[in-house]
């Protein structure tokens, strides 16, 4: 008997993105603010919007870095921040890693580990992914999606290390990268991993309980208000590796596994943190992260107890809860909020002793 019937779950995505839509489109924009009392003997966490051009198109990606500027509440469509809006950036090189969310997400999607991270000293760039963000998923349906998720990783990796400014506040010796879901498989790409686009087809015509095969379904792909979604070129084709020797450090938070292809290997240099879902109902383990653990023996697992799969999103405000369905939603008790705060804590751990300059 199928569990997860296709058009159910077309019809939850559907009503899902079109929420998505009208109340994320504030999400880039501060809305309001209200003056907070900076950490004491502490950093706080800077934000800044920066952008770069990838296939003619613009990338928005939020930058969060170390300031002394006291931060702010900054109320962002359903996400509270806690940052410090275009705060100066000091002169001093940061560690860098680049954050990439789950499907139909945006940059803001974990804000709460990228400003903890960012009260210790690391820069966190968080692009929008053109064409699987909350305005437009029309990517989706292209045969080159998993081609094109991690390319748009290492062209964000590619333009802010050579950006004039942003560039020379990078340590480029100390590079890692966060990736939720669909961001987890892309950033395990960069890290050694391939693809088997093929194995991945042949996997969902032969289970019935595995959710994720029915979230490529062309049919649930949304558009922009604007009208104006994300394109491939036509002459780009399939990638041979994306094999990123500058991530030293990798997190994968309940990460897609399915498609990555078997026989391949996350490098063995690369430090490896996978953190599941104990009740992940999107990403089965015995398909997902199982997968992780044959292309990454030499990772360090942890099964966080209670969590979701949305788990790993910033906590969603109260107004945007039940237009936002599944994303805002947790198994029951468990606190999302607390979750994020130890989550940033762990990350921030794990980063700072994997990036030391004595692990060269």
């Amino acid at each position: 008997m199928r569990t997860n019937h296709p058009a159910q779950h077309a019809a939850r995505f559907s009503s899902l993105q079109t929420s998505t839509t009208k109340f994320f489109a504030t999400a880039i924009v501060v809305i309001s603010a209200t003056v907070l009392p900076a950490l004491a003997n502490s950093n706080n966490a800077g934000l800044l919007q920066w952008s770069f051009t990838h296939h003619n198109a613009t990338v928005p990606v939020a930058i969060w870095y170390p300031t002394e500027i006291s931060a702010k509440v900054i109320n962002a469509g359903p996400f509270t921040l806690f940052a410090a809006s275009n705060a100066p950036l000091t002169e001093t090189q940061h560690p860098l890693l680049i954050l990439s969310h789950g499907t139909g997400g945006s940059g803001l999607a974990h804000h709460p580990i990228a400003e903890t991270l960012a009260t210790a000293g690391f820069m966190v760039a968080a692009l929008t992914h053109p064409g699987d963000n909350y305005q437009d998923r029309s990517l989706v349906a292209d045969e080159r999606y998993f081609d094109e998720r991690p390319r748009q990783l290492a062209a964000l990796l590619h333009a802010i290390t050579r950006d004039e400014k942003l560039g020379a506040l990078i340590d480029h010796e100390r590079v890692g990268a966060i990736g939720h879901s669909a961001g987890g498989y892309a950033v395990a790409v960069l890290a050694g991993a391939t693809a088997n686009r093929q194995a991945l087809i042949d996997h969902c015509n032969q289970v019935d309980d595995d959710p994720s095969c029915h979230y490529r379904d062309p049919t649930m792909a949304v558009t922009s208000p604007t009208g104006e979604s994300f394109t491939l070129p036509k002459q780009t084709t399939h990638f041979n590796s994306y094999k990123t020797p500058a991530i030293r450090s990798i997190a994968l938070l309940a990460p897609l596994g399915s498609v990555i292809d078997k026989t391949s290997q996350i490098d063995q240099n690369t430090a490896v943190k996978v953190i599941t879902a104990e009740l992940d109902n999107i990403l089965p383990h015995q398909y997902h992260s199982s997968r992780l653990q044959q292309v990454a023996k030499h990772g360090a697992f942890r099964e966080a107890k209670g969590a979701g799969h949305f788990s790993f999103i910033a906590p969603i405000a109260e107004p945007w809860q039940q237009p936002l369905g599944e994303v805002a939603e947790d198994p029951a008790g468990f606190d999302r909020e607390a979750f994020n705060e130890t989550l940033g804590l762990e990350l921030t751990e794990w980063f700072s002793t994997t990036l030391t300059p004595e692990a060269d």
